[in-house]
């Protein structure tokens, strides 16, 4: 203190003319108006605040004095802090820290402070303390954000997809972002370590150029290269390099970006694979073999050559599909698509044109390519093993042929759909090449459907009886109701012409519920007028018993008409419900209300057949094509017999249905058949005729 007063009585003699008390006033005010001051008394207690102190902390000079620093405490700081500052003043040492205050708004502040201890005479302990303090609130401010950016920065390089690093002009490392050391498995030696250290050997041509367009200070562009990871497996890299053109510690060096764009370029990879190819058959997809025609096209108007075109349908692969599930009727494509491969040959165009049509070209004209397509048919037409029974494939092939029948691909494929759909409606199983009159019959199939809706609206549908007979005593068990389409301009039209079509459009739906309740009211007629009890069975669609209703329309029709259950029989293919676990529950529904259901067209899908003995039926209906000569055929004689047998032993009744001839009814008698159905019986009847039968 006294070297204080030496200084302060040298520069009053300096200036004579201040007195001590102006040069004090001087300094205070000073520093009243550069700094924050406090002054304290030795228990802590404020006795003096300048303005400056007033004005930061939002407190009145009045509020302050007479409390403690308490007051703008803002718990910020730990209690040891504290202890560290007391100790230190209290001893007569200067203390120097930053402290963070609250002002009396709930707002912080930062104050540089500096206290000094003022001692006594004695200098044995304080009189009081003088703080002075700076504000430094916006330098801590920037500081923070300059941390959390640091912090942010270490985030980002840890844990973002993409790897920066800076390399020098010989491709060395000089930095790398800790990103790195995750994708390799290990840590990079900087100075040593180079691009070529984990670029796949095949890519260094590409990190060589990059180097090179360095060294003559170009840009180099952005390249894909593969990189060998950790796990051993490659990954697809984007790389971008640039230039560090700011001057400091990296100039004149190269900043690496590197992107993992691995999953991306499978992505890409996979959606050009979905563009051009099937991706059951691996066959070119109905865009890709379109545009592959239009080259070949093309190619032959140069060549002046002639090609067809052939398209080609699995018949009844929703059958398949239906009996088996779907997965069997993927393999069934499967399978075709790769006799396809073998039949059609390398140099010409196969492709899945949708879901049970292929498509592929025959470098030959149209009178040759007709013989090849039959080859083919035979060919991929063998049968398949499917859940350890054998099926057997039928395709349907419709031909045109360029230049012959069309001039551009468009014509071509629309002619070759043409020939095709006539093939198919006159039931499958052909191969039709085109010719202008096609088009009529594919016309002719829409204005048909137009004209079923109509006929379903308007009731021009009437139903027919075919008699069942018992084959030892001739004598009528039961009828099959099937409807007829008597069409009042075009005439009658064939069930095998409307019927498919009547189950594409859903029209089965309205068309066989009236059916049903057509069928119904003539057996409870027939009941009413007291005629023996006779079965009438009735045709049922896959597409009926899909439908969830379909139960509940048949409680409604017994219920409405009175018809005993017992009296009604359902006919559905064997295909309808085969593996299929909700068409056996509603065909077991249908049961349990008393009627009795009847597999018909048995024997057309299947080589297991002990496979009966699994079906919720009554009664199986042997195919007609088992029947039509078994006169002749012995393996027909073998197969009718293996039925029967097993249907016995599973309690199940046997109809034969196609006989056309005495010597077929009995040799089916023989083979141990009760019932059968058939023109040498009787053709389908209207209602009154079989009256008359039931009268005799």
């Amino acid at each position: 203190m006294q070297d204080y007063r030496k200084m302060m009585q040298s520069v009053i003699g300096e200036v004579s003319s201040q007195r001590p008390e102006e040069m004090l006033a001087d300094i205070a005010y000073a520093l009243d108006q550069s700094a924050i001051v406090a002054i304290t008394d030795r228990a802590g207690r404020i006795t003096y605040v300048n303005e400056l102190f007033c004005e930061i902390s939002q407190y009145t000079a009045e509020e302050l004095i007479g409390s403690t620093h308490r007051k703008v405490n803002s718990d910020y700081h730990s209690r040891s802090f504290f202890q560290d500052m007391w100790s230190t003043i209290a001893r007569g040492e200067m203390w120097h820290g930053e402290i963070r205050n609250r002002a009396k708004d709930g707002t912080y502040y930062w104050v540089d402070t500096k206290i000094i201890p003022i001692m006594s005479e004695e200098g044995a302990v304080p009189l009081r303390y003088i703080a002075l303090r700076y504000n430094i609130t916006e330098r801590k401010i920037m500081e923070q954000k300059m941390l959390e950016s640091a912090e942010l920065y270490r985030l980002i390089t840890e844990n973002a997809s993409d790897f920066i690093a800076v390399i020098d002009q010989t491709g060395r490392f000089q930095y790398a972002s800790p990103s790195f050391d995750k994708l390799l498995g290990y840590q990079l030696t900087l100075h040593e370590d180079t691009l070529y250290s984990f670029v796949e050997k095949k890519n260094h041509d590409l990190i060589d150029r990059m180097l090179e367009m360095m060294a003559e200070d170009m840009q180099p562009e952005a390249m894909e290269v593969l990189i060998s990871a950790h796990d051993g497996c490659s990954l697809v890299m984007k790389v971008s390099i640039n230039p560090i053109r700011e001057p400091g510690r990296y100039f004149q060096h190269w900043v690496v970006a590197m992107q993992d764009i691995t999953n991306r370029k499978e992505t890409e990879n996979l959606i050009q694979s979905l563009e051009h190819t099937d991706q059951l058959t691996s066959l070119f997809n109905r865009i890709a073999f379109r545009q592959e025609l239009l080259n070949k096209v093309e190619a032959c108007k140069k060549t002046r050559t002639a090609f067809s075109l052939v398209h080609l349908n699995i018949d009844r692969l929703r059958y398949v599909n239906e009996s088996f599930g779907h997965e069997k009727g993927d393999h069934v494509l499967s399978v075709m698509a790769e006799r396809l491969r073998q039949a059609v040959g390398e140099d010409e165009v196969i492709g899945r044109i949708s879901g049970d049509e292929f498509a592929f070209t025959l470098s030959a004209a149209f009178n040759q390519a007709e013989d090849q397509a039959r080859r083919i048919k035979e060919f991929v037409e063998a049968p398949i093993n499917i859940s350890n029974r054998t099926y057997s494939l039928s395709t349907s092939y419709g031909i045109a042929s360029y230049p012959e029948h069309a001039e551009n691909a468009s014509e071509l494929v629309k002619n070759a759909e043409k020939a095709l759909h006539y093939v198919k409606e006159l039931g499958g199983s052909g191969l039709k090449v085109y010719e202008p009159g096609t088009e009529t019959k594919t016309l002719e199939r829409i204005l048909l459907e137009s004209e079923l809706r109509k006929s379903v609206q308007r009731g021009y549908f009437t139903l027919e009886y075919q008699p069942k007979m018992n084959l030892a005593r001739g004598e009528l068990m039961g009828v099959e109701a099937l409807v007829r389409w008597d069409h009042p301009e075009l005439g009658r039209i064939a069930p095998d012409r409307f019927i498919p079509l009547a189950e594409e459009s859903r029209l089965i739906l309205p068309l066989g519920e009236w059916i049903f309740q057509e069928a119904c009211k003539q057996a409870q007629r027939w009941q009413a007028a007291g005629y023996p009890p006779v079965r009438v069975a009735i045709n049922m669609s896959t597409v009926q018993l899909e439908d969830p209703e379909t139960v509940d329309r048949i409680k409604k029709v017994l219920h409405d008409t009175g018809i005993a259950p017992e009296l009604i029989e359902i006919e559905v293919t064997e295909s309808s419900f085969a593996d299929k676990e909700y068409m056996k529950e509603t065909l077991q529904a249908i049961r349990s209300l008393g009627i009795t259901v009847a597999i018909d067209d048995f024997g057309t899908g299947y080589s297991n057949f002990s496979y009966i003995q699994e079906l919720p039926a009554d009664t199986i209906k042997i195919d007609m094509s088992f029947i039509r000569d078994i006169e002749m055929n012995e393996n027909n004689r073998a197969i009718v017999k293996a039925i029967v047998t097993i249907a016995e032993t599973a309690g199940l009744h046997v109809i034969a249905e196609g006989i056309e001839s005495e010597e077929q009814a009995r040799i089916l008698l023989e083979l141990g058949c009760q019932e059968g159905q058939g023109y040498f019986y009787s053709r389908p009847l209207p209602a009154e005729d079989c009256s008359l039968m039931m009268s005799l």
